[in-house]
């Protein structure tokens, strides 16, 4: 009988983590491949997982993992996570060929080899994992539509973009925007520089967006689609709109 261990491996593109154990529930977040996570609660077809990197918790299909055991994952564990840092590359795994995204874990990677749960993924070309710019890889999800909970090019939210495009540099971020307020350096606004992270509030002054400077005076980020806009001291201004969309809250640098 198939067996659920304690810990498991995304080996799809992206799957989703849900609220509640339902298809029919929210998405709270995302997997995408080489993603660890501990097993919390054992069921079929739901089990209910904590992401190794961030600490998000949540419900998926337990179909959607590869798993380990303890003594793998403290082998996989103890080695620094290496992060996709090309927009997409395809390899070749026990069900053939699958794209996978940027920001996504090599878990197991050895040369042009990834090896984990007795799975082997060959890369099926070859990979540049030095060269990376923040930028680009922000401009890469340009246009991609928004979605709640999302982390991929078929749909990602606020936070998700902050998340993944820094992961690359070795620099893994909580999930929510509430959270990744607290991370790094606060900058001035004065002192503002192309890559750092401006968070927005909402009526009740809690940070609900965040978002990432292409530009002193601009900003990508995700909003309906994701998209860039003017910046000021005052927030994110739409010109579409005529107004002001995003209320300022400050700014942090991200740095290894």
């Amino acid at each position: 009988m198939f067996e659920i261990k304690e810990f498991g491996v995304c080996n799809l593109t992206v799957v989703p983590v849900r609220a509640s154990d339902s298809d029919e529930s929210e998405i709270v977040t995302q997997l995408l491949f080489g993603d660890i996570v501990s097993v919390i609660e054992k069921g079929r077809p739901w089990i209910k997982v904590r992401c190794v990197s961030d600490g998000y918790e949540g419900w998926m299909d337990f179909k959607q993992l590869s798993y380990i055991d303890a003594e793998e994952f403290k082998q996989l564990d103890a080695i620094k996570p290496i992060y996709l840092a090309e927009p997409q590359v395809q390899v070749k795994g026990p069900n053939g060929i699958q794209t996978l995204f940027l920001g996504s874990r090599l878990t197991g990677l050895k040369g042009d080899v990834m090896i984990f749960a007795n799975e082997q993924y060959t890369f099926s070309s070859p990979f540049n994992n030095t060269e990376y710019n923040l930028i680009k890889a922000c401009n890469y999800y340009l246009n991609a539509p928004y979605l709640w909970g999302g982390k991929s090019l078929f749909g990602i939210d606020c936070s998700g973009i902050v998340q993944n495009v820094f992961k690359p540099l070795g620099i893994v971020l909580p999930r929510d925007a509430s959270k990744q307020v607290f991370e790094g350096e606060l900058i001035s606004f004065e002192d503002r520089q192309v890559g750092d992270v401006p968070f927005f509030i909402n009526s009740k002054g809690k940070v609900h967006h965040v978002g990432v400077l292409t530009e002193k005076n601009e900003i990508i980020h995700a909003a309906g689609c994701v998209r860039k806009d003017k910046f000021d001291e005052k927030g994110i201004y739409r010109e579409d709109f005529s107004a002001y969309t995003h209320h300022y809250h400050s700014i942090r640098r991200f740095k290894l």
